[in-house]
């Protein structure tokens, strides 16, 4: 591999089998200059260069410090050798860009909202958990503390790094997808469900399975007719207010699903409405 380009110390375009590739490893470039030769055994990752557009992770790696690419590269590492997570060379860019712009809001105190926090703890756990790991990494390499809010993008990027076919972008959209539907309810019913608890955990569950199944046109469960008559006149109101969320589910997305999910929406709505499981909280 000969140098074509030092992006930074731990990064630079090589050619490689008449290619030009950006080649990722700890030092790699280090006191390197162009036409320099680099041990292909000490590159970590290597990433084709296509000419025809500009390449932003390469734009990226050279506008980076080598501090932070350095520290990037090991929790990489980490992920990758603790934590058991397979990066495509899509994903890993995409990761790695993420980390780089995190540690710059940090350094300029810049705060992002999640509205999207309670939601993303509920559907993608696991990914939430390897995102704090990080986080504490993170944090004390910078010496900054890290919010939940960040977290929780971070864990959003981490779940749609270990899925085929998925982005942190269409992750993000089905979540906000969810979130419409239960502040449909919550306006329709003049109220604020309970985020920590285990019905609304219940919910958010039912909520992304009904809307995955609407997104690959799966057949879902039919409600028995005794379970429709119940919910229609017993719980009308919660009836009504699921029946509005799946309305709005077809309005704004135009996925449709079957009008009896409505009422299986409808009973987590009214646990959620019922006294006692308002109060009912996770450590």
């Amino acid at each position: 591999m000969i140098i074509q380009k030092v992006l930074n110390h731990n990064a630079a375009v090589v050619s490689d089998d008449k290619e030009e590739k950006v080649a990722i490893g700890s030092g790699i470039a280090f006191h390197k200059k162009k036409n320099d030769k680099i041990n292909p055994e000490q590159v970590e990752k290597l990433f084709v260069l296509h000419h025809e557009e500009s390449n932003p992770f390469a734009d990226l790696l050279a506008s980076a410090s080598h501090e932070d690419t350095t520290f990037v590269q090991e929790i990489m590492s980490w992920l990758e050798v603790d934590q058991l997570m397979n990066f495509n060379n899509q994903t890993y860019a995409l990761l790695f860009d993420h980390f780089i712009h995190l540690m710059k809001r940090l350094r300029e105190g810049k705060r992002i909202d999640n509205y999207l926090l309670q939601e993303i703890k509920t559907l993608y756990s696991d990914s939430f958990q390897i995102a704090e790991k990080a986080g504490n990494k993170l944090s004390n390499n910078t010496g900054f503390s890290i919010s939940q809010d960040e977290i929780g993008f971070l864990a959003m990027h981490l779940y749609a790094a270990g899925k085929k076919k998925t982005s942190p972008q269409l992750i993000q959209k089905h979540t906000e997808t969810l979130n419409l539907m239960v502040t449909t309810m919550e306006e329709d019913l003049n109220t604020i469900f309970p985020r920590h608890t285990i019905a609304y955990e219940g919910l958010v569950s039912h909520l992304h399975v009904t809307v995955k199944a609407a997104e690959y046109d799966e057949d879902l469960m039919k409600a028995p007719g005794e379970m429709i008559e119940m919910m229609r006149n017993g719980y009308p109101d919660s009836y009504r207010a699921a029946k509005k969320a799946v309305s709005v589910l077809k309005n704004q997305y135009g996925l449709t699903i079957p009008e009896d999910e409505s009422i299986y929406i409808a009973m987590h709505v009214q646990r959620l409405m019922s006294r006692g499981w308002t109060d009912e909280s996770k450590d």
